[in-house]
């Protein structure tokens, strides 16, 4: 796996995307309340319904080439793996599943083919 890059999770996405497009330079590419900066491999996200911890507000997110084998292998090898959404496409395009660490950090692994 690699790093793909980090995801923070926010009740305000606009109010967060609107700083980080100063602090960063980069206008973001949105869609709904999704803001993603590309250079700097960021993204805004307001899951709506979904609760956002004060304490846990980052989310990891890591590249896969197949995420069905890797899910199917993660829970194989983690039989009590806390996933939150199994692999779904989302609105914005990508094929992904989250899951949380002991500790309660979100993990979410993202199918992207290898080119030939």
């Amino acid at each position: 796996m690699k790093l793909s890059g980090v995801c923070i999770l926010t009740n305000n996405a606009p109010r967060l995307a609107a700083f980080y497009t100063l602090v960063l330079q980069e206008t973001p590419v949105t869609e709904g309340s999704h803001y993603g900066f590309a250079a700097a491999q960021l993204a805004v996200y307001d899951p709506g319904s979904v609760p956002v911890s004060p304490h846990k507000n980052m989310q990891l997110m890591y590249i896969v080439p197949d995420l069905t084998a890797e899910y199917e292998r993660l829970l194989r090898v983690l039989p009590t793996l806390c996933v939150t959404s199994p692999p779904t496409h989302r609105p914005w395009g990508a094929f992904s599943c989250w899951f949380s660490d002991p500790d309660g950090n979100t993990i979410s692994l993202i199918e992207r083919k290898e080119e030939a």
